[in-house]
């Protein structure tokens, strides 16, 4: 089992590996200039380098300062990871056509130029830092985001079944009476119990409002009521909706001060993509770009 738990760390360690090896190998291929920097490995007469080698690390640590550190047996085992890795991508090309051997030459340029792009960006673009102005005015204009919500308390009539066609049609005929003869009762319950006495057994319900509580349309209406009002009768699915909104609470969002460091996190993209963008402007004018 142990021998099993180590071979799958190296295939692990293999595709990462093989991965920045995309770009390292066909330098020559992509542009990149000759690599003089010392030979560490051969396989099938193809150099394994230095460079490669601490290109590799870069992508397993990041930092160079790191890299220094490490032992010599660790690095020895990283090599040995990149010759497995060189001699399975050998393996691989000898089944490849041009137009598969092609398709790789131009991922790697793809790679090579992403490596180049983020390493420029990285070491040229600086963006100005989130100001607390900016976190201010994200926090007004979103409270939604940072728990901020309207809650309305309602009472409602209505049932647990589909009507018949025929409850339906006496409901939706005696409700308009019912509510002019007891001058447009605001009394839920002795609405509830007029309609009874037409022959239609309503459920009463009191609730708050919440996600999915209500499908799009019934939520519609009991927002546009006033506290204290009586909506008109609606029918949905077969079912009737009386509506009695009694309160809207407001429910503020958390403090700013509990937030603001998701929202600098959240603003950060957006500075650095201002100054990505003023780093264009200064560019273009002196490039000459065609669309094809």
């Amino acid at each position: 089992m142990y021998k099993n738990i180590k071979l799958f760390a190296g295939l692990q360690m293999l595709l990462l590996l093989a991965s920045t090896q995309l770009a390292c190998t066909q330098s020559s291929s992509t542009g990149g200039g000759a690599d003089n920097s010392k030979v560490l490995a051969t396989v099938n007469g193809e150099p394994i380098t230095e460079n490669q080698l601490v290109a590799n690390l870069e992508t397993l640590m990041g930092k160079k300062q790191a890299i220094n550190q490490l032992k010599a047996a660790e690095r020895r085992k990283i090599l040995e990871s990149m010759v497995m890795s060189r001699l399975i991508k050998q393996q691989a090309e000898k089944g490849f056509d041009k137009t598969q051997l092609s398709f790789y030459e131009q991922k790697a340029r793809v790679y090579k130029e992403k490596i180049i792009v983020n390493d420029y960006l990285r070491e040229n673009i600086t963006s100005a830092p989130v100001s607390n102005e900016m976190v201010a005015e994200y926090y007004n204009k979103h409270p939604e985001r940072f728990g901020a919500e309207e809650v309305l308390r309602y009472e409602l009539l209505t049932t647990q079944h589909k009507l018949s066609e025929a409850d339906r049609n006496q409901l939706l005929s005696v409700y308009g009476e019912i509510q002019i003869a007891s001058e447009k009762t605001s009394d839920m319950q002795t609405l509830k119990n007029n309609i009874a006495k037409k022959g239609i057994e309503l459920s009463y319900q009191k609730s708050v409002l919440r996600p999915g509580a209500l499908n799009v349309q019934m939520k519609a209406i009991l927002k546009q009521l006033e506290p204290g009002e009586v909506s008109a009768l609606s029918m949905h699915k077969g079912r009737p909706y009386i509506f009695k909104l009694l309160e809207r609470l407001k429910k503020p969002a958390r403090p700013m001060s509990e937030v603001s460091a998701q929202i600098r996190k959240q603003l950060a993209p957006v500075a650095l993509k201002k100054a990505i963008n003023e780093q264009m402007e200064k560019l273009e004018p002196g490039a000459k770009i065609e669309y094809l």
